[in-house]
């Protein structure tokens, strides 16, 4: 029963609407009243101040980059008609009868919560009350298949595209779960993750399964290490290419939606690096069936992701031969100074600027040959690809293989995200050797 509820859209469908459509009968049934001037010189201000109120909190929102990205198009007119329907909630509580004080209580809490609807509808990232609530509601993954009947693929070995012939009785998608209980990832550094995810392509769900390159990807802030968009971009490309796709860890570098170790060593909530880079790396080379090569290892991201992955690409190339930023801030923390200096360097200026990843381009200059950065951004989200042109220019001085692309009509919300995963494993997959360059 819970987690019927957990996973209810509310991002489209039938709860949305039943909402919008509730909220709008409730809104019809408190202004008809007996047409006084009374009643019109009270509601009229009423729902006019809310919806000024309205406006008024997105222009401050944006003005002063309160969720460091811009709200998405619609806020507005969603926070005039919440405002709106406060408004005249509030008003409808003078002088009426007591059923039309309850309808007058419920409209100030359903006008709002539509509002919130249609605005997450907008930013397109939470699509279930549990992603919305940063919870996961997938089972544990269950046996991982691990086979070692193929030894891990070389520098010069053929690509895997070429070797691999997938067998009738393969899975169409591949298979998705959290990585829990006996099968959980151990954080040993002291920062508390929420459970990863994992994705398993088609090619790894058969007997004899070839060894796969793999993936760690990270969410934005607010998020969870749900696998939705992955699993997603992946599926549609394993379908297109034998079943071949990354394994792909989906790793958790907040702790909770809102907290911001900013991927720091030295956050207050433990050392966030350690898991992704150690634990993790760690576990996938004992637990899931690999090709054991930094040539084939991507680390990838979106937003918050994002800065996180350009950081530990460049700080550990040893360990990661290929970048994917899905509109990545500057560096990891950027869009929150502040709560970044205070949740993940312990208030230090110093230990924050040792982190960035021009820090760690510079220390491990020369190293950087043959890997492969991918950068995307919104045509629409200038700020955010403002930084990906520079990010990208960054490692393309310092010797990586750089590749920047822009997903039209796009700003920086959810369609950013399954744009650019799409655009980047376009690029990755022949990397890879999963498909043959073009």
């Amino acid at each position: 029963m819970v987690r019927w509820f957990l996973n209810l859209d509310v991002m489209s469908g039938a709860l949305p609407e039943a909402l919008w459509l509730l909220t709008a009968l409730v809104g019809v049934v408190l202004l008809v009243r007996d047409r006084t001037r009374t009643w019109a010189i009270t509601a009229l201000p009423a729902v006019a101040g809310g919806a000024i109120v309205g406006v008024i909190a997105v222009w401050i929102t944006d003005a002063t980059d309160a969720f460091g990205v811009p709200m998405p198009k619609g806020t507005t007119w969603w926070m005039m008609l919440a405002g709106a329907g406060i408004g005249l909630g509030v008003a409808s509580f003078w002088r009426t009868p007591v059923w039309r004080k309850v309808l007058a209580g419920l409209l100030i809490v359903i006008a709002p919560l539509s509002a919130a609807m249609g605005i997450n509808g907008g930013f397109g990232l939470t699509p279930t009350i549990a992603d919305v609530l940063g919870v996961s509601t997938l089972p544990s993954v269950g046996a991982l298949p691990i086979s070692r009947a193929h030894p891990a693929t070389g520098t010069g070995a053929q690509p895997l595209y070429l070797t691999w012939k997938a067998p009738a009785n393969m899975p169409k998608a591949g298979r998705v779960g959290t990585l829990s209980g006996a099968q959980r990832i151990a954080s040993t550094g002291g920062f508390m993750p929420r459970d990863a995810t994992v994705y398993l392509p088609p090619a790894a769900l058969v007997p004899n399964a070839p060894a796969l390159p793999f993936m760690v990807m990270m969410n934005g802030k607010p998020g969870s290490p749900t696998p939705r968009f992955i699993e997603a971009a992946l599926n549609e490309q394993a379908a297109a290419h034998h079943g071949l796709a990354p394994i792909v860890v989906i790793a958790d570098q907040l702790g909770t939606p809102m907290q911001q170790p900013a991927c720091s060593p030295y956050s207050k909530f433990g050392n966030v690096s350690e898991y992704v880079n150690a634990d993790i790396v760690r576990y996938a080379r004992t637990h899931l069936n690999i090709i054991d090569n930094p040539r084939y290892w991507t680390i990838a991201g979106y937003s918050d992701g994002g800065a996180c992955s350009l950081k530990w690409a460049t700080e550990y190339p040893k360990i990661w031969g290929n970048l994917i930023s899905i509109s990545g801030d500057r560096y990891p923390g950027a869009s929150e100074p502040a709560t970044s200096l205070r949740e993940a360097f312990r208030g230090s200026m110093k230990l924050e600027l040792s982190q960035r990843p021009a820090v760690f381009v510079k220390k491990n200059a020369g190293q950087f040959a043959g890997h492969v950065a991918l950068f995307t951004g919104g045509s629409l989200d200038a700020k955010f690809s403002g930084y990906a042109r520079s990010n990208a220019e960054m490692l393309k001085a310092a010797g990586f293989t750089t590749t920047l692309m822009e997903v039209a009509g796009a700003t920086h919300v959810g369609t950013a995200l399954s744009g650019g995963l799409a655009e980047a494993f376009t690029q990755l997959y022949p990397v890879l050797g999963l498909s043959p360059r073009v």
